[in-house]
């Protein structure tokens, strides 16, 4: 990874941990890949009618309340 110099003076004189600071970028920028993935994933199934998803609801409340 580089830094220019100027830049990687600075941080050192405010005592900026570069390395941790760019491993929580890299872990973040991975993160945020793989929920984006998810969420794609997700918007690909098909939709469920509100009435169905509340019939399901109750039936599992039923479920539970036996």
């Amino acid at each position: 990874m580089y830094v220019p110099d100027d830049l990687a003076e600075r941080a050192r004189a405010a005592g900026v941990n570069v390395s941790a600071l760019t491993q929580a970028a890299i872990v973040a920028a991975l993160e945020k890949n793989a929920t984006s993935a998810w969420l794609a994933d997700i918007a690909e199934r098909p939709e469920v009618p509100h009435d169905r998803v509340l019939a399901a609801l109750d039936a599992a409340r039923d479920e539970f309340d036996q």
